[in-house]
């Protein structure tokens, strides 16, 4: 059986009093620019920091926002340059944390008193103080010993990474916080999708078999099975991922009766910059996969998603946006004590998961509309 899938968030008794104070609407005026600091991340932690920018651009209109961290790069830049509420990325590591001090030197020199806020979404100890150093006029922490603002969230409850990290929006006052993560795409990023899938009947499913990591991706064998299931009810199955993935890829295909749609196959750069699966994402009726970024880039393209989480959790990392479908058994050992090791009861976490009950959910949602 299966539901919905929403995103837990604190209790509204949590941040009430923060709601009345309205401390951006007496801030407002003194805030130019603002850093948002986000430590390294992969493409999925990159995409779920997208809403946090867009409500300190909804409190701060006129003020510049920089991302401040570290990002893939090539998975994200093309991304970021398409975010409306960010207006630039500096580079930040801590010094023995990417950096040596020399190189923390140079950049204090230039960032020194440079901002008016500093936003730190991680709290973490030691990348806060080196931080903090940098004195701006409002320091907001996830830290409260750093914040000018002090608060202490409680640990016992479990929340979404996003929804602790739009917590510092809260505490500013920011009433309706939204979660949303969609962004408008360049038509010139949009295009080769849609040109490319004009030869094709549709409607479409995408399918992501690859995750960043083995030990989070659902057999292979299941995702060829559903890929044929999804055939049986009028879809055409796209397999989405990235160059790397592009032998995995054809070895679902191959176990697959029907011929199924492979982009990274016939044009590199569907396989190159994710950016461009974002058109294949918005021109199909929904995509399932692994907890992975392609699944979080899916969602910021719009497109509703059913994720298959197993070792990860789907609690604190499940996809955004509505009308979304989760998958996680949520063993005694999940989220996963091993990780990389050999797991002790051969991933039943993600085994245990059907093609009969996806293939439900994927019907539940066909009968939803589009």
């Amino acid at each position: 059986m299966f539901e919905l899938y929403q995103i837990k968030d604190y209790p509204s008794d949590s941040f009430a009093r923060y709601s009345r104070r309205k401390a951006y609407a007496r801030i407002g005026r003194k805030i130019k620019t603002i850093a948002v600091y986000k430590s390294s991340g992969a493409l999925g932690d990159f995409i779920q920091s997208i809403p946090l920018f867009r409500n300190f651009k909804r409190m701060f209109p006129e003020a510049k926002i920089y991302y401040l961290g570290s990002f893939q790069k090539k998975h994200c830049e093309t991304i970021f340059q398409n975010i409306p509420y960010a207006d630039g990325f500096i580079e930040y590591y801590r010094p023995g944390g990417g950096w040596s001090f020399k190189q923390y030197r140079s950049f204090f020199k230039k960032h020194y008193r440079k901002f008016d806020l500093i936003v730190d979404t991680q709290g973490k100890f030691v990348p806060t103080f080196y931080l903090w150093l940098l004195n701006p006029k409002y320091f907001l922490s996830l830290n409260w010993f750093f914040s000018h603002w002090i608060f202490v969230l409680d640990s016992k409850i479990k929340v979404h990474v996003v929804a602790k990290m739009n917590f510092l929006a809260r505490i500013l006052g920011l009433e309706d916080v939204s979660f949303n993560p969609v962004i408008d795409i360049k038509q010139m990023y949009l295009s080769p999708a849609q040109d490319y899938l004009k030869r094709f009947q549709g409607p479409f499913i995408a399918l992501i078999p690859g995750a960043g990591h083995p030990y989070k991706m659902w057999p292979k064998q299941m995702f060829a099975q559903l890929g044929d299931r999804c055939v049986e009810m009028g879809f055409s199955p796209i397999l989405v991922g990235a160059h790397v993935e592009k032998e995995l890829l054809l070895e679902v295909a191959a176990l697959m009766r029907n011929k199924p749609i492979i982009p990274v196959a016939d044009d590199p750069r569907f396989g190159q910059d994710p950016v461009y699966s974002i058109g294949l994402f918005k021109s199909s009726f929904l995509t399932i996969g692994n907890d992975c970024g392609g699944l979080h880039l899916a969602t910021l393209s719009g497109c509703r998603v059913v994720g298959i989480y197993g070792p990860t959790s789907a609690e604190k990392s499940g996809p955004l946006g509505d009308n979304n479908i989760i998958f996680y058994r949520g063993l005694d050992c999940s989220p996963c004590k091993w990780f990389r090791q050999q797991c002790q009861i051969d991933r039943r976490c993600l085994r245990d998961i059907s093609v009969d009950e996806v293939v439900s959910a994927v019907q539940h949602l066909a009968r939803l509309g589009k």
